[in-house]
């Protein structure tokens, strides 16, 4: 479950024109000194704000909360210790003001207090409302001629900020179109422990309004193969077990249906996260070949290959889970039909590689969450999720050919056509093994490593 990040940055010295496939961690020369001589404006009394003036507390901020009814506001936020003002008397407080109030409400804010001030907008559309060709924060800017409009902070939970832990969430995509509020407003993001990343004009807000809306978004490439190939597994077996019997025989026999709820849908999620821990591995092996024969590590992948790499990490999870159901329908399996043959050492060890595999993938998953991954070095988590996850494919390569060694080269043929899946399963997992071996030979693996430092090859043969 290797996982390659996807960075994108911003021209230095362009604030219309960012490149639209790639973001970077913003820096900044001017270390938040300019924040440090003048607070920051919270307008507002919500749980957002109440969230972003305990952040900003925590980090030894002293923001200023304006509301027009203070009293309420102070009552509400009286366990944050922030000071409380009306609105006239808290713009006068700081350059930078965050607006955590209702999109719908931002036609209502005194323009004339806000001309040359950095206004953040931290809101979204409404739930269930339709996407704008107009971003929230494009149209603040329209309200707000006179300020530097910049979009932060909406995609962060309210209730993870004020809890104090936002876990994988500690990114802050920024828009804008002046170059001053997104350094100032990045400073912010990085004095209050989280990470701003630079998305470039205020236009690219349309993007970042819509990341808290997006559904499984990292999750539609693996979930959706995950789902052609249990189908198209538990399609094998339906007709091996079932209907290919049947047809093959003078009676047809209902009995052999009986069995297709457990059983086939145990082998089914067998099969099935098999193939799709293989997946986690293959995208991996073709990116190695393709940079060899390209003598660089700089060049993009083809989409095809770029998604597949991306998807990896939701696809070893998603082999996880089928493991473990497969693990768990097994169990009661065997308490129905009892153990066959439980003395042959085949089956002992069948059984005792696809345990070890089940914990083994119980590593890699934990290890790829991102409250575990915090807590680990670059070389462990390097060394977690390529040596473990190749342990793991030859222990499900061990699992599938123990189970089925003795019948792997006989014909097995079903309605003339269809093989076995012991036959396809232990094909797929050799056939993934002998595609990276090439690449483990010495020599090769020494050249591979060498491109992926930064070594390129040069037309004429020489290095870069």
């Amino acid at each position: 479950m290797e996982m390659t990040s996807a960075t994108r940055f911003r021209p230095e010295n362009s604030a219309s024109s960012p490149t639209p496939d790639l973001h970077h961690a913003v820096t900044s020369d001017d270390p938040f000194r300019d924040l440090e001589r003048k607070k920051v404006v919270i307008l507002g009394s919500g749980d957002m704000s109440l969230a972003l003036s305990l952040a900003m507390r925590r980090a030894g901020m002293q923001p200023v909360v304006g509301s027009r009814t203070p009293e309420s506001a102070r009552i509400r936020l009286r366990s944050t210790g922030v000071q409380v003002k009306t609105l006239a008397e808290a713009l006068k407080e700081g350059e930078v003001v965050l607006v955590a109030i209702p999109a719908e409400h931002h036609d209502s804010l005194p323009r004339h207090l806000l001309a040359g001030k950095i206004v953040v907008d931290v809101s979204n559309r409404p739930p269930g409302s339709s996407r704008q060709p107009e971003s929230v924060a494009e149209r603040l800017q329209e309200c707000l001629p006179e300020s530097h409009v910049v979009k932060a902070f909406n995609t962060l939970s309210a209730f993870a900020l004020q809890q104090g832990d936002v876990r994988g969430s500690k990114e802050v995509p920024i828009s804008s179109d002046n170059d001053r509020a997104i350094r100032l407003v990045s400073d912010l993001v990085r004095n209050m422990g989280l990470h701003p990343v630079d998305f470039g004009a205020l236009r690219t807000a349309r993007e970042i309004e819509e990341i808290p809306f997006s559904f499984f978004r990292e999750w539609k490439v693996a979930g959706s193969v995950a789902v052609l190939v249990f189908f198209l597994f538990y399609l094998l077996l339906f007709m091996r077990r079932q209907i290919c019997p049947n047809l093959d025989s003078t009676d047809w026999n209902w009995n052999r249906f009986q069995t297709f709820p457990l059983k086939n849908g145990m082998l089914a999620f067998a099969l099935s996260g098999t193939a799709m821990l293989l997946l986690c591995y293959v995208p991996g092996t073709i990116a190695g070949y393709l940079q060899l024969y390209r003598g660089t590590k700089y060049s993009a992948f083809p989409s095809w290959l770029d998604r597949w790499l991306k998807s990896r990490k939701q696809m070893g999870l998603l082999a996880l889970l089928m493991g473990s159901m497969h693990g768990c329908m097994a169990v009661f399996t065997q308490m129905d039909e009892g153990m066959a043959e439980p003395a042959l050492w085949s089956q002992q060890l069948f059984l005792a590689l696809g345990i070890v595999l089940l914990g083994v993938l119980a590593v890699l998953g934990i290890s790829s969450l991102p409250s575990v991954t915090a807590g680990l070095t670059w070389r462990e988590f390097s060394f977690l999720q390529r040596y473990l996850g190749w342990l793991s494919v030859l222990l499900v390569t061990g699992h599938a050919f123990f189970k089925g060694y003795k019948k792997l080269l006989v014909p097995r043929f079903e309605c003339a056509v269809l093989p076995s899946e012991t036959q396809i399963i232990v094909f797929l997992c050799f056939l993934t093994i002998l595609l990276k071996v090439p690449l483990l030979i010495p020599c090769v693996h020494s050249r591979l490593m060498k491109v992926r430092r930064g070594y390129e090859r040069m037309p004429n043969g020489s290095p870069a």
